[in-house]
């Protein structure tokens, strides 16, 4: 019998959902094991669970500069980090009944809230299996962090220095490098893939995305690429943000610059294997997708928090580029382009992708769930 494995994320951050989809493919693969993935806003449905995601996203979304503050400020932490079970516990009790009747023998988490929660519920003796928490982003956040943990998994060596600087020594944590799908692995060369996609072999190919409903960098972004002298085309991924689609369709692009215009997609393997450049946020797996596809990328639109110290250790580490202004997207864009400005991109997947010494992600559950 496989040995069942529920895996808890949330849909306010893509990275999240992305990084739980990733841990219950690669978990799939092994055969001993059968994965559940879950989104706790979706099972615990309610008043409190929709405060809190208001709340998120409303400052995410309209107040950026506030999440950082909070999400910096350690007064801040120190006053709060004791109320996330009393939080937890208002919003629990249909986790729990999902507990009682599927009965995983491990629950893993990528995100803050359904942390809490299994935290809660483990303190409390209402569950006795194993809890493990997987990052998506590449630094830690006390927010994380709890002591009913029994196994963290660590994207970057760094991440395993900070556990025992805040005195999480005595749980164990794990190198595995960042979770992506199995498919950014699979080599596809440009010329398949912009077969495959309908796109010109004879022009570069410039992949602009990360475009969330409220951020407007995408659209000035867009527009300054147009303006280029050098030739090339444009992709916009616009995802869920239905208007930015709209308004982009509307523009009249210049015969150099041929653009495609599209919504949420399913194969972003294949237009990362088609581009010579990926202009975008920081989010945890996307970097390590566009890594591991030897993609050139430009960020842009970084907010604070978890994305500027995302864009901090990536930048330290030679992956990327930071462009404060649409102009300085351009800017960069056209230096790799003309083949001014190189990336090591061995190094980068060494980095992220697999570090030295990091093992499989099944090979980490098999050691904390070894079979008799």
């Amino acid at each position: 019998m496989k040995t069942k494995i529920l895996v808890l994320c949330t849909s306010v951050g893509g990275g999240i959902k992305s990084t739980a989809d990733n841990v219950a493919e690669q978990l799939n693969l092994s055969g001993r094991y059968e994965t559940r993935v879950e989104d706790v806003e979706k099972v615990e449905r309610g008043v409190v669970t929709s405060i809190i995601r208001s709340g998120t996203v409303g400052m995410l979304n309209h107040m950026p500069w506030l999440w950082g503050f909070l999400y910096d400020a350690q007064i801040i932490l120190s006053l709060s980090l004791p109320l996330r079970k009393v939080l937890a516990s208002f919003k629990s009790k249909h986790v729990l009944e999902l507990l009682r009747s599927w009965q995983p023998a491990i629950v893993i988490s990528t995100g803050v809230n359904p942390s809490a929660i299994m935290a809660y519920l483990k303190s409390k003796g209402l569950y006795r299996g194993k809890f493990v928490t997987v990052f998506s982003d590449y630094h830690v956040q006390r927010f994380w962090l709890h002591r009913e943990t029994d196994l963290f998994v660590c994207n970057v060596p760094e991440q395993i220095s900070e556990l025992k600087r805040l005195g999480y020594g005595e749980v164990p944590a794990v190198l595995t490098g960042t979770l992506i799908a199995q498919k950014f692995h699979r080599p596809l060369s440009r010329d398949l893939a912009r077969d495959q996609l309908g796109l010109l072999k004879s022009m570069p190919l410039v992949l602009v995305g990360g475009a969330g409903k409220t951020r407007s960098s995408m659209r000035e972004v867009f527009h300054q690429l147009l303006r280029s002298s050098q030739s090339f085309q444009v992709v916009a991924l616009c995802g869920s943000n239905q208007t930015l689609k709209e308004e982009l369709a509307q523009i009249s692009a210049p015969d150099r610059h041929p653009v495609k215009i599209l919504g949420f997609i399913g194969n972003m393997d294949v237009w990362m294997a088609a581009s010579e450049v990926l202009v975008y946020k920081t989010g945890g797996p996307s970097m390590a997708e566009a890594v591991a596809k030897k993609l050139p990328i430009v960020f842009v639109d970084v907010r604070p928090g978890h994305e500027q110290k995302n864009l901090e250790y990536l930048t330290d580490h030679g992956i990327g580029v930071y462009a404060r202004s649409p102009r300085e997207a351009q800017h960069w864009v056209e230096e790799i382009l003309a083949h001014r400005l190189k990336f090591n991109h061995e190094k980068s997947f060494q980095t992220i992708v697999r570090p030295p010494g990091a093992i499989a992600l099944i090979e980490a559950i098999d050691r904390l769930h070894p079979k008799d």
